[in-house]
């Protein structure tokens, strides 16, 4: 297990772009990773996050990742803020995240790249295959 994250703010377009590399199999990291970020967005008062986790492995039991989003969502965590995911779409892992996401009516989505991430984030819009 060993995973890292940067990030940097976008204030003209008010995103937070974060950036993970590595693994992770501990659901506890994943639970503090996305706290940090949470906390980095607030901090900068910014309400639309990219997080993008193409060279980063999820290695967790689709029942972690269940438990942690109910968590996030029975907590508002989140609250008015909204993530998109840039994945690599070799990982099913990510699927079961944003269907999760989807029935908890969190505002997390996955994209393949960065210019449909904003669009999203930006404008709402989400081209049909993401729907």
């Amino acid at each position: 297990m060993k995973f890292s994250f940067e990030f940097e703010v976008d204030q003209a377009n008010k995103l937070l772009i974060c950036e993970a590399y590595g693994e992770l199999s501990e659901v506890v990291d994943l639970e503090h990773m996305l706290k940090t970020i949470v906390k980095i967005a607030g901090k900068n008062q910014v309400k639309n996050i990219v997080l993008d986790i193409t060279a980063f492995k999820i290695l967790l039991t689709n029942v972690d990742i269940a438990n942690l989003l109910i968590t996030f969502q029975e907590n508002d965590w989140l609250g008015d803020l909204k993530i998109a995911k840039i994945i690599n779409p070799e990982f099913n892992i990510h699927n079961v995240i944003q269907g999760l996401a989807e029935s908890l009516s969190l505002p997390i989505k996955n994209f393949e790249n960065r210019s449909e991430a904003m669009l999203w984030l930006l404008f709402d819009k989400v081209r049909a295959e993401h729907k």
